[in-house]
């Protein structure tokens, strides 16, 4: 069954609460942002990241925003079913430049996520009409979660997906995703891209270009599992350079290991259209055994 979204937003299930401020924004998490594992993991919570550090400097000033980077760490990891809150500070403002500081707490005001997003003023033309400030409470995504096979090594998981034997998850899915293997054997995650992605400038939402970028990471950390091991994005940055146009032209997002240890590693990535860079990311990854329990 295919679902059809109008947002961002709506996709990614984020809005606000009656009565909340504007500055304030929620996330009702569900079973469609769950990955190729039926986990929450990092790139499931980049558009509400996106969107809330923004805000604070898009309300100081005239004109619109856009993000240059940012930048996300995971303190633990969300529930399927949780309700995210959402904040953000100004911490630095200027005539063209800011930075927010930006908290994300699960229920009962539990830290899921910290960071920061650097902020500029641009002189482009908003082309939704009406006003986009205005949110209402979101629908939690439905979707069936994938079920892991914790005795394959990372490198077959991926293989299946590579061949389209297995899933790539709701939210793989949601992205107009598909794997690849580069010709050095990276991993490739290639997105087509679609009108719901849009911001309110008409280019991609940067939140969902970070997504994107976060999630091929995280496919990246999954081809070198070894059997009995599973893995968690703990630390994620990305430059936004261009935004795509949303047209159903498809993106690539190029990864490389930069190491590989057993507890920890480090993954870079590039978004590509055709040879255009559009942003550069890399994410800091754990290594657990799986409870065998």
């Amino acid at each position: 069954m295919t679902i059809e979204f109008s947002t961002p937003f709506t996709a990614f299930g984020v809005g606000r609460r009656p009565g909340s401020e504007l500055a304030e924004m929620v996330q009702f998490l569900g079973p469609g942002l769950t990955d190729h594992r039926g986990l929450i993991e990092l790139p499931a919570l980049a558009v509400l990241f996106d969107d809330i550090g923004g805000l604070p400097f898009f309300f100081s000033g005239p004109g619109a925003t856009v993000q240059a980077r940012m930048s996300m760490s995971m303190l633990d990891r969300p529930r399927v079913d949780e309700e995210l809150d959402a904040v953000a500070e100004l911490v630095m403002s200027d005539a063209g430049y800011g930075a927010a500081a930006v908290r994300v707490t699960g229920d009962e005001g539990r830290p899921l996520c910290f960071g920061s997003a650097r902020n500029v003023r641009v002189a482009r033309e908003l082309v939704v009409e009406g006003d986009h400030m205005q949110l209402p409470e979101p629908t939690a995504p439905a979707g069936t979660p994938a079920t892991p096979d914790p005795a394959k090594p990372g490198s077959e998981v991926i293989d299946g997906m590579v061949r389209a034997w297995t899933s790539l998850g709701p939210l793989g899915e949601l992205l107009g995703g598909a794997l690849d293997h580069a010709h050095d054997g990276n991993v490739l995650f290639l997105c087509t891209t679609a009108g719901w992605m849009s911001n309110i400038m008409g280019t991609m939402h940067g939140g969902v270009i970070a997504a994107v970028v976060a999630q091929g990471l995280s496919y990246a950390a999954q081809a070198t599992t070894p059997a009995g091991v599973d893995y968690q994005l703990l630390d994620f940055t990305v430059a936004f350079h261009r935004s795509p146009i949303v047209d159903g032209r498809t993106i690539t997002v190029r990864t490389r290991p930069v190491k590989v240890g057993r507890r920890l590693g480090v993954f870079a990535a590039e978004l590509y259209d055709g040879e255009v860079l559009l942003a550069s990311g890399s994410a800091d990854v754990r290594f657990d055994a799986v409870d065998a329990g």
